[in-house]
């Protein structure tokens, strides 16, 4: 959006939330959900302005996300949008939803393996946010344990065949050599992930708001404590233990992480303590991340032609899911 739409958009909230210098684009902001970012200074603070993706679910959606943050006001690491001048948190304009948060200071962990005072900070704010958002929580199955099963099972009938022929048609593709060592490992293990998923994927556990990407890239920083939890793009309600094998398998890879791994869930445990129901459905999330995530990226890549930003957006993808499907494949023999 040109900078005159921003001031519009700015216009309708408080003067003490509106810009006293330039507001700097960054894109996306190395994220690659379509959401694009800005930045720019106030009376009150760093600021940031959030244009939600185009297909982002409409403005009920994202007010749904905004009343779970408002559930976890009273932490600081979580940046609360602001009410315009109509008392709304979310703003529609160009087919998109919007809004504006303060800017929260501090960066990721970049160290692999990371800081383990890092990693406990980490999984405690993780269980501190799933502690706020769990009262009133149901009992059912995991709808992303379930969903991401009948995926893999859509790709064990036929799903493999068709990825197979359209990485056929563009053999030359420097991606295509990379894809079809994935494509191997992925039909030979796919059937075990189906079949152990198969005694859990339909136990009841605790359902609430979860974050349902809780990568690290998302939690910042200032020395050893956590002074953001950025992007909620993908909140939803499910299990707790999404969110903790996507940070446990982003974060910290077995076989060389496992102490780190248990330091992290000691951690969680502290601030929310896991059924055993919760427990088993860890293991089981992570495998099929494991098997999921260079899926995603070779099908963007190879039958639905979906581009980034970055240019090297396939490539990293595909090397990210193969590499921890070949780790599953080293453990496993």
């Amino acid at each position: 959006m040109a900078v005159d739409g921003l001031d519009r958009l700015l216009s309708r909230y408080p003067d003490r939330l509106r810009p006293t210098g330039a507001i700097r684009p960054l894109g996306g902001a190395g994220g690659l959900s379509g959401a694009r970012l800005w930045r720019y200074a106030s009376p009150t603070g760093e600021m940031a302005i959030r244009a939600w993706p185009e297909q982002g679910g409409g403005r009920a959606r994202v007010e749904t996300i905004h009343g779970w943050l408002r559930i976890a006001a009273d932490l600081a690491f979580l940046p609360q949008p602001f009410a315009a001048l109509d008392g709304r948190t979310v703003r529609e304009l160009g087919g998109r939803c919007w809004e504006v948060s303060p800017w929260l200071l501090g960066s990721p962990e970049t160290n692999r393996p990371p800081a383990v005072d890092r990693v406990r900070t980490a999984f405690e704010a993780l269980g501190v946010v799933h502690g706020r958002l769990g009262e009133g929580s149901s009992l059912g199955p995991s709808p992303g344990l379930n969903a991401r099963s009948e995926e893999l099972a859509r790709l064990v009938h036929g799903g493999f065949d068709a990825i197979e022929g359209a990485i056929a048609n563009r053999a030359d593709d420097p991606l295509a050599p990379s894809a079809l060592v994935w494509l191997g490992l992925a039909r030979r293990f796919a059937p075990a992930v189906l079949s152990e998923i198969e005694g859990v994927r339909l136990v009841n556990v605790p359902l609430q708001p979860c974050l349902r990407d809780a990568r690290p890239e998302h939690f910042l920083f200032r020395g050893n404590d956590v002074s953001g939890l950025v992007d909620f793009g993908a909140m939803d309600i499910d299990c707790v233990a999404g969110d903790l094998a996507r940070l446990l398998g982003e974060w910290l890879p077995r076989p060389e992480c496992e102490a780190l791994r248990e330091a992290g869930l000691a951690a969680y445990r502290g601030e929310r303590p896991l059924s055993p129901a919760e427990e088993a459905l860890i293991d089981p999330f992570e495998a099929l991340a494991d098997l999921l995530i260079a899926e995603r990226w070779v099908r963007w890549r190879f039958l639905e032609d979906r581009r980034f930003d970055d240019p090297r957006a396939h490539a990293q993808g595909i090397a990210r899911g193969l590499e921890r499907l070949q780790r599953r494949a080293e453990r496993l023999g």
